[in-house]
């Protein structure tokens, strides 16, 4: 018997920040392999702001060049 969102909702709230999150995370996968949709095999780069520590290490431009780039693909 197919379980309704109403009586999920108790056992959700409940759960850490965490939890939550990777219950998302699994709902999405199910979605996407019900879809079809293959999942990112490579995370995008994480964000190094020693990379861009200081005026005078990179210009403005090649840090809205980054951020561009990071962007690239989002909806």
């Amino acid at each position: 018997m197919p379980t309704s969102i109403t009586e999920l909702l108790p056992a959700i709230s409940a759960l850490s920040h965490a939890d939550k999150f990777r219950l998302v995370q699994l709902v999405l996968a199910q979605l996407a392999q019900e879809d079809n949709i293959e999942a990112l095999q490579q995370p995008s780069p994480s964000f190094d702001p020693h990379q861009f520590f200081g005026v005078d290490r990179q210009s403005k431009q090649v840090i809205d060049d980054h951020l561009a780039s990071v962007r690239e693909g989002w909806l």
